[in-house]
């Protein structure tokens, strides 16, 4: 039983260290590689080859902020939920609490560092509403998690408490 959680947290923990790096990855991107990856995005989430022809530069920059924010929500939302599922099963001898503590004091920082370091490459900008997205969907994500854990820990306790009344 050991090898094989030993072997899920192996797992996990490759999972979650392979989606924070490619996080990172993006993000320190410069502004021009940034902008030619956005264009590249938009044709193929669009299917439109050529969409300066069919849209304003007005719509073109509305789209890929929604995109960038979507992706954003969307990496954060899944980081958030594996890391603290990669927490909760490492952190075997530990309560729920101090887990779910553990998780949001790895989360918090990656959210805020993957948006700060944006201030020292070339033709990036720094948000702190981006920052912001970025926090509120990884705690989104450990929220999930955690819950739904302590849901499971709460119905086999029940389910314990019951079979410990029935056979008395």
């Amino acid at each position: 039983m050991k090898k094989k959680r030993w072997l899920a947290e192996l797992i996990l923990w490759g999972i979650f260290i392979f989606m924070v790096a490619a996080v990172m990855y993006i993000s320190f991107q410069n502004g021009e590689e940034s902008k030619a990856a956005g264009k590249q995005l938009l044709a193929t989430f669009t299917g439109i080859k050529d969409s300066e022809k069919l849209y304003g530069q007005g719509q073109r920059d509305e789209l890929m902020y929604l995109l960038r924010q979507s992706g954003r929500v969307l990496a954060f939302l899944a980081i958030g939920m594996v890391g603290t599922l990669t927490i909760h099963v490492t952190c075997v001898k530990c309560g729920w609490f101090l887990k779910t503590v553990i998780a949001a004091a790895v989360l918090l920082p990656i959210a805020c560092f993957t948006e700060r370091m944006k201030i020292y490459i070339p033709s990036r900008h720094y948000s702190y509403e981006e920052m912001l997205i970025s926090i509120a969907a990884a705690m989104a994500g450990l929220l999930i998690v955690s819950l739904f854990l302590l849901l499971v820990r709460m119905i086999k306790g029940l389910s314990h408490l019951k079979t410990t009344a029935d056979a008395g």
